[in-house]
This record gives C-alpha cells, structure tokens and sequence, in this order.
C-alpha cells in the first residue's frame, strides 16, 4: 500500500507528530514524504489547502492528523472513514488575556492541537521566524490556559494556490472552537489592527460549514470578510471558500 504524505513544513506542530508516526510505519506501507514549502506547483496540482494531505494508493485523500487508528486500519486492508468536524459554534465572546503570538509563547499555543509537543511547536518557530516574522498572530489565554488565537503569515509566501500580493496577509490559522463561546474574534481583531498600515487585506480559507480548516464560513462573514466563492471541493468531507477583507 502506498501513502503520500504533502506537508507545509513545520507550519503546523503536528506536522512533525505525524512525520514521526509515519517514520514508525515505514516498514509497512510505501511511504514518500513531500514538502510543499517551496513548491507552490505541487500544492496547486494537490488541490492541497490543509497543512497536511495524505494520500493512498493515489485515490483515497485525508486532512485529519494521523494516528496509529488510521494505520491499523490499513493494515487491516480498509480505508479509514474521514468525516468532517461540525458544531454549532458559540456566538458570546468570552472576556480573555490577549496576548502577541512569539518564540516566548509558542509553546502555550500549541496547545490548539490538542498534544503536548514542545519540540514541534518550536520547529514552528524556526519556520516562522524564517519568513522574517517576531509576531506570528495574537493568542487568547486565561490563567495561562489557551482559549483560543490567530495566527497570519505574508500571502506571498503561503504555498496554496490562493491570490498572492505584497499587500495581503493570509491568515493561516483560527482556533479554539467551542459550542459555548467565541474564542476567536477577540484576537482576529487585535491582529487586524496589529496589520493596518503593514496589508491592506486579509485573506482566508474557510469550509461551509465544518470547524476544519478555520471554519465556519459564517462566522468569517460575521466578521466583516467577503466571500469570494468555491475554491476547492472534497465531496463527503468539506466546501473550502476564500474569503477576503479590506483592512
């Protein structure tokens, strides 16, 4: 069995988790890694707006980070089911310590993945100070706990086939979701203050209505971003739009 594995460097902390459970089941399946920092062809070919695609056999695509459950069933000779994450997302925004995303806090970020992973959250610093950046994005903590964060990188350096200009920031990442509060809002907005005068747009991947990636849509248009139409479909699994904001 044959698995391709494309990932956007360390953009993601659990990029590093999965290329490592990858490494421990190398003896098992036909595995090739592909980084797609540099290689913005690659990523149009993939249709790749996720920080990671795994792809088996060359028909079967995932977007979820992957566990030993996904390998077992390989090795069980089934695909693995892939269902989109769906909630109803809190609307109150919850009342927070905002604080600027940098190389001090990095690791308190990571904590949106879920996994305790300081090495790799730090491999994401390395990769992010390598665009030029101190502020990645603004963070929403309480009692040194994280609630939630926003995180942006310069257009032109994003590998997915989206409009890129030296005037349009691309925001990478949006979390934590919840059905009870609005953790996202507070720290997008003291971003996009922290970005006037640096863009003038503010550009995004949102799916319809699924939490991943960055999702909902509605919330985006809540906040005062633009639809700008489909920009990939994965049937069964989520509708990516773009959006976008003036700033």
């Amino acid at each position: 069995m044959k698995i391709d594995f494309y990932y956007w460097d360390m953009q993601c902390p659990t990029n590093n988790e999965m290329i490592k459970l990858l490494k421990k089941y190398c003896k098992y399946f036909e595995i090739s890694l592909h980084n797609i920092k540099d290689d913005f062809k690659t990523a149009a070919k993939q249709k790749m707006f996720f920080p990671t695609l795994t792809v088996v056999d060359d028909v079967k695509r995932y977007f979820s980070p992957l566990s030993d459950k996904f390998f077992n069933s390989l090795l069980s000779h089934k695909y693995p089911e892939e269902k989109p994450f769906v909630i109803n997302h809190g609307k109150e925004i919850y009342n927070g310590e905002i604080l600027p995303l940098t190389k001090e806090n990095i690791e308190l970020a990571g904590a949106c993945t879920g996994r305790n992973c300081p090495e790799s959250c730090h491999m994401k610093h390395d990769l992010l100070d390598s665009y030029g950046l101190d502020v990645f994005g603004f963070i929403y903590i309480e009692d040194n706990r994280l609630l939630g964060g926003v995180e942006y990188l310069p257009s032109s350096v994003v590998p997915y086939d989206i409009p890129k200009s030296e005037d349009t920031a691309f925001l990478t990442c949006i979390y934590k979701s919840s059905d009870q509060y609005d953790y996202k809002t507070a720290p997008f907005q003291e971003l996009e203050q922290y970005l006037k005068g640096k863009y003038t747009k503010i550009v995004a991947i949102s799916d319809e209505v699924g939490t991943f990636p960055n999702g909902d849509l509605q919330w985006f248009i809540s906040n005062g971003f633009k639809d700008q139409g489909v920009i990939s479909c994965e049937p069964g699994y989520c509708k990516l739009h773009l959006v976008s904001k003036m700033i």
